[in-house]
């Protein structure tokens, strides 16, 4: 039925074009055994060769392979980009999600204001008593007594 819509539109050309892509596209991993398990998204510059998913070997589980080191089986395709994705490779990094990471600020926040609360609540009281100077400490070690603004006012228009 498209081709016939397409027909009347006059867009012969561009349905053979469509045709041959659609053919090009599903050959390609007819004989792959990978395509229903491994698919990703067709890469036209690596031909007939299957297109892995791009997983980090550290990501598989530890036991079940031929190749304990590497975590792979014998005869199985390697990926386009194994030096990045192998067991070689840097550790892969993982990152919380946003509400983990707030219940961890959320847990520090408490643990120190908990702490704070406790030792300010325990501790003990000062065996003295402050002292204490009415009229300042400079007038007490002998010094000029406080004076205000309108007292310095004075003493300078004199």
């Amino acid at each position: 039925m498209n081709r016939a819509l397409l027909r009347t539109a006059g867009q012969v050309h561009s349905t053979s074009k469509l045709l041959v892509a659609r053919s090009v596209v599903g050959a390609r991993f007819q004989s792959s055994q990978y395509k229903n398990k491994y698919y990703v998204d067709p890469e036209p510059q690596i031909g007939d060769y299957p297109n892995l998913p791009q997983k980090f070997a550290e990501e598989r589980s530890q036991r079940g392979w031929w190749d304990r080191q590497m975590r792979r089986n014998f005869g199985e395709p390697i990926q386009e980009q194994d030096e990045i994705f192998n067991m070689w490779a840097p550790t892969q990094y993982w990152s919380p999600g946003w509400r983990q990471v707030l219940k961890m600020w959320a847990g520090v926040i408490v643990t120190i204001g908990s702490a704070y609360y406790v030792i300010a609540k325990t501790r003990l009281e000062t065996p003295y008593v402050r002292a204490f100077y009415p009229n300042g400490l400079k007038e007490e070690l002998g010094g000029v007594p406080t004076r205000t603004l309108a007292d310095s006012i004075e003493e300078a228009s004199a």
